[in-house]
């Protein structure tokens, strides 16, 4: 086989890219993915907070563990550091893995600043959300308070 159709071979079709405007549709976007996954769950944000947006999130997180649903939630040491001791033990209880990025720390190869400032959630390796909104009431549409304008992208295949 050709060099060229190695390559073609390795590319999949039928993907799609669907825009979803941040608050109401991406946090229902979102629960939605968790809700149907079949396999794992994989997600890294830079902002989660144990508020309503981050409550509500969670216990979708511990519905999909409790189906056997393979979780790995990595979120970012600095800016997720006011999640509550208890909110992190709920999660982990229900089998959650639960890390936290680049707690302070200087080293050779790491810096006192660098951070994880991802918003990626990968369901069962053929869906991915990817884009700018964290896991907080500030990123979702609350009443009496809209929220902050931003967009992510549905990838499928």
């Amino acid at each position: 086989m050709s060099s060229a159709k190695k390559i073609k071979s390795a590319y999949s079709f039928r993907n799609k890219a669907t825009l979803i405007k941040g608050g109401q549709e991406y946090f229902e976007t979102l629960k939605e993915l968790i809700k149907n996954a079949k396999s794992f769950i994989q997600m890294q944000v830079y902002i989660f907070e144990d508020d309503h947006t981050g409550n509500e999130i969670g216990n979708y997180l511990i519905e999909a563990s409790k189906r056997n649903i393979k979780i790995q939630l990595l979120l970012d040491g600095y800016a997720s550091r006011n999640l509550s001791k208890e909110f992190i033990q709920t999660l982990r209880d229900a089998g959650i893995h639960l890390r936290f990025f680049a707690p302070f720390f200087k080293s050779k190869h790491y810096y006192f600043g660098r951070r994880l400032h991802h918003k990626v959630t990968v369901i069962d390796g053929i869906k991915a959300l990817v884009g700018g909104i964290n896991i907080s009431d500030r990123y979702n549409d609350m009443p009496n308070d809209p929220s902050w304008l931003d967009y992510a992208v549905l990838i499928e295949g």
